[in-house]
């Protein structure tokens, strides 16, 4: 998600949980829900991220293997 959308996106479901008719221990919950949330995804697009890195360098290196012989 780009960080456009993901601002908006967050900032909308923030703003439904504060308008919500919760408990003031309910809507913390959710909220805390939300940030453990995106701090899994953020965690798993860093680590999608880190691996895309060493496939591109596992097959570079390949590559520059098979031309130097």
């Amino acid at each position: 998600m780009n960080k456009l959308n993901e601002k908006s996106a967050n900032t909308d479901l923030y703003a439904r949980i504060k308008q919500a008719r919760l408990s003031e221990r309910d809507r913390e919950v959710a909220l805390n829900a939300v940030r453990n949330a995106e701090s899994i995804v953020d965690g798993c697009e860093w680590a999608a991220r880190a691996v895309k890195t060493v496939i591109a360098k596992m097959f570079d290196k390949s590559a520059d293997f098979r031309h130097s012989h």
